[in-house]
C-alpha cells in the first residue's frame, strides 16, 4: 500500500487508487493507530489523507472503500482485498520502511548541521515511539487471527 517514503512523501498505492501521503500528517504513526485500534475493538478500518490539495479516506470493513474528493469532486474506489490483508500490507510496509519513516517528521529534515545533538535525540525518541507502535500492532494482529 504505501511505497518508500520519500522528501515528505508517500505514494499510497491500492488496486487503482493511487494517492498520496504527506509530511503533514504523521502516516506511519496514524496508520499503525488506526489498525490497532481496529483490530482492538473489531471495527472497520479507517484512514483519512490529506494530500495538500485533495483529500482522500480508506474505509476497510468487509470491503475496502477509498472515497477521495478532489478538484474535479468525489470519485469513490473500491479494492478486492479483505480488511486483515490490507492490515498485513500495512504492517509490511511499516516494517520495510522503517527507517524512513522515523526520519520523515518534517522536524527532522529541519535540523541544522550545528543541531547533530538534538537531531539524534529527535530520531531516538522517534525510533521508541515507532518500536513500541510495531509491537502493539503485531500483539493485536496475532490475537485477531
Amino acid at each position: 500500500m504505501f511505497a518508500k517514503p520519500r522528501n515528505g512523501w508517500t505514494d499510497i498505492l491500492l488496486g487503482d487508487f493511487e494517492g498520496l501521503g504527506s509530511y503533514i500528517q504523521d502516516v506511519p504513526v496514524e496508520a499503525m493507530d488506526a489498525c490497532i485500534r481496529a483490530l482492538k475493538n473489531g471495527t472497520p478500518l479507517e484512514l483519512h489523507f490529506d494530500e495538500e490539495g485533495s483529500e482522500f479516506t480508506l474505509t476497510a470493513d468487509e470491503t475496502i472503500k477509498i472515497v477521495a474528493q478532489g478538484y474535479y469532486g468525489p470519485e469513490e474506489y473500491e479494492v478486492k482485498i479483505s480488511r486483515m490483508e490490507l492490515i498485513q500490507q500495512i504492517l509490511e510496509d511499516m516494517e520495510e520502511f522503517f527507517e524512513d519513516w522515523v526520519e520523515w517528521p518534517e522536524e527532522y529534515a529541519y535540523f541544522e548541521d550545528d543541531e547533530a545533538e538534538a537531531k539524534q535525540a529527535f530520531y531516538d525518541e522517534r525510533v521508541i515511539l515507532l518500536n513500541g507502535l510495531l509491537k502493539e500492532f503485531k500483539e493485536e494482529l496475532e490475537k485477531a487471527k
